[in-house]
């Protein structure tokens, strides 16, 4: 991954993964998952000397997306899965124990129906949608990287007991992980970052999958 130079930042007060992808060439670049702080999001990225032109959002958690209205302007984009698209228009259940709730934000301008390649905003890369710990929740993958939200931890996984959250959805979305074919770095949305070959080793969660 070359063409990119990739920044992690930590934000709000579960230090949620915000991830910084920015092509060398001509410094676009998308922001995946601006949890909160967006004031320092976007301080890293004038000193990136980025061009935000894309906002992706691996699930419509409060802690993946309050960051949010500070970044949009005109020209950029912002894409999350059709199933959590509400999290941007309606306060939650998490809404209470938020000091402040800065939503309903403007809808997402482009909503994910299906797992395939898309090209937005000059990028290229692929949606896999993960529900388990949210309906919408996605995978995205650039080239040998993927961005795993809430889904897959170094050593874990997502939540499932949250409104929305589903073991049998959760069991059916790690199958599918360990079934990919070739290896990713992956960048999960809490912790640090991890290689899917040694989680299909070492991740307990992953166990069952294990090819016998």
């Amino acid at each position: 991954m070359t063409d990119f130079e990739l920044r992690t930042l930590k934000v709000g007060f579960l230090a949620t993964n915000c991830y910084i992808l920015r092509k060398r060439d001509n410094g676009a670049t998308v922001v995946i998952d601006p949890g909160a702080d967006g004031t320092y999001i976007k301080s890293v990225l004038r000193e990136m000397d980025a061009r935000l032109k894309l906002i992706l959002l691996t699930h419509g958690h409060f802690d993946h997306i309050l960051g949010l209205a500070e970044l949009r302007r005109e020209g950029i984009v912002t894409a999350i899965h059709e199933k959590d698209a509400k999290n941007l228009t309606e306060r939650d259940m998490f809404s209470s124990m938020l000091e402040n709730d800065p939503r309903p934000f403007a809808p997402a301008e482009i909503l994910f129906t299906e797992d395939k390649n898309y090209s937005i905003s000059g990028f290229d890369f692929y949606v896999m949608n993960t529900p388990g710990h949210t309906p919408g929740s996605v995978c995205y993958v650039f080239d040998d990287l993927m961005f795993t939200g809430d889904t897959l931890f170094c050593g874990g996984i997502g939540r499932t007991d949250f409104s929305g959250g589903s073991d049998a959805d959760m069991d059916k979305s790690l199958e599918r992980l360990v079934k990919l074919p070739g290896d990713f770095a992956i960048y999960p949305g809490h912790d640090e970052s991890g290689v899917l070959s040694d989680e299909k080793k070492y991740n307990p969660y992953l166990a069952k999958y294990k090819k016998t």
